[in-house]
């Protein structure tokens, strides 16, 4: 199977992404990318993050054919889904630098942060929302498992290898 692009933003996007993570000393060694779709995955530390080139069609500008580049990470499975735990999120998000926590379809939380693509993408903003995703969802996977219930998202992983 071959990847499908949008536009020549998103894949010129997806070549400068590949090129980054299958070069940088920290990504090479734990990359994969899928065969399907514009994305990759990293396992870095005891975080899986997805980075995904995605079309940006409503944006701003108005303009058609644009990209971003959007890595997310799976923080927990099973958390309690309350009023608490959403204030908690909340009021963390606000706190945030880069990246806020998300709810998947599933009621799994997330985090996740992104980029703008294309020919003046910044390697160094990449490589910063990579590590924010990851650091992040490191750091609260067990803050929030041991408020709110759940399983890291790293020990369902090792479950499933």
């Amino acid at each position: 199977m071959s990847i499908t692009f949008a536009n020549n933003v998103q894949e010129l996007t997806y070549r400068k992404v590949a090129e980054y993570l299958s070069s940088s000393n920290l990504f090479k060694d734990s990359m994969r990318l899928w065969s399907e779709a514009p994305q990759f995955d990293i396992l870095y530390g005891s975080a899986m993050v997805a980075v995904e080139v995605l079309p940006w069609d409503v944006n701003p500008w108005d303009t058609p054919g644009l990209a971003i580049v959007r890595s997310c990470s799976c923080v927990t499975f099973g958390s309690r889904i309350e009023t608490e735990l959403m204030h908690y999120l909340l009021s963390e998000n606000r706190r945030m630098r880069f990246g806020a926590f998300q709810l998947d379809e599933k009621n799994q939380i997330l985090f996740a942060d992104s980029v703008l693509g294309g020919e003046n993408m910044d390697l160094m903003e990449l490589q910063t929302c990579i590590l924010s995703v990851v650091t992040i969802a490191d750091t609260y996977d067990d803050i929030i498992v041991e408020k709110f219930g759940g399983q890291r998202a790293v020990d369902r992983l090792s479950v499933d290898i």
